[in-house]
């Protein structure tokens, strides 16, 4: 059987991963960096955005809540739901809470 990246309701989180995030108005506001996923469940609880990446390097790192974003076909990337004022007064994740703890070795 083979593998697919992308159906017509699936991709693979590879391909969420750096793909551009505009608000409302259809400005690009950044990128999503990663991914949080319910260990449990297997549901996406969150993601992190890179805001202000250029080319996904730097940027600052801010979760959103995964149904906060939706994606959208003309543009080809994520659509926030959320003012970007309001995601911005929120404080700034850290990054040692969605970084792995440990690598497997």
């Amino acid at each position: 059987m083979a593998h697919e990246d992308e159906t017509a309701v699936l991709i693979s989180a590879g391909k969420v991963q750096g793909a551009d995030v505009y608000n409302t108005e259809g400005e690009h506001v950044g990128i999503v960096h990663d991914l949080m996923i319910e260990k449990q469940t297997g549901q996406i609880s969150s993601a992190i955005l890179a805001i202000g990446s250029i080319l996904g390097m730097g940027g600052e790192h801010q979760p959103v809540p995964w149904h906060s974003l939706k994606y959208d076909t003309r543009q080809k990337g994520y659509v926030l739901g959320i003012p970007l004022a309001q995601m911005q007064d929120a404080p700034e994740e850290p990054e040692e809470a969605w970084a792995p703890v440990a690598k497997l070795t």
